[in-house]
């Protein structure tokens, strides 16, 4: 896919994510998720249930390598960008308890590799 289609699918996907404070009274395992971006070489992931357009923040889920301490809070897109985090093009958006069942398989298998 060429950068401009790849611009036009970021846009219709970023048309359909809830603005900020929009899912404030949805428990956080059924948020849905509706882009992850990564820096896959190092194991961060940013999860993205609502986006503030016009800003670029968004709110969602940031896993840094470490279970133990990924936790919900406001993600700059811009600050992503600059640090080669990059957008996962095939991500299908679901619930936050489906991605992290998604993440947890697709960590079983790269260990096994």
């Amino acid at each position: 896919m060429n950068l401009s289609n790849k611009n036009r699918t970021y846009d219709v996907t970023k048309d359909k994510i809830p603005n900020l404070y929009e899912t404030d009274s949805t428990p956080f395992e059924k948020k849905i998720i509706y882009q992850k971006w990564e820096i896959p070489q190092i194991g961060f992931y940013w999860f993205i249930a609502e986006l503030d357009k016009k800003k670029n923040l968004a709110y969602g889920y940031a896993n840094l390598n470490d279970d133990l301490f990924a936790e919900w809070g406001y993600i700059s897109i811009e600050e992503l960008i600059d640090n080669n985090a990059t957008l996962c093009w095939d991500w299908a958006p679901c619930s936050f308890e489906d991605a992290q069942k998604l993440m947890q398989q697709h960590m079983r298998e790269r260990h096994l590799r």
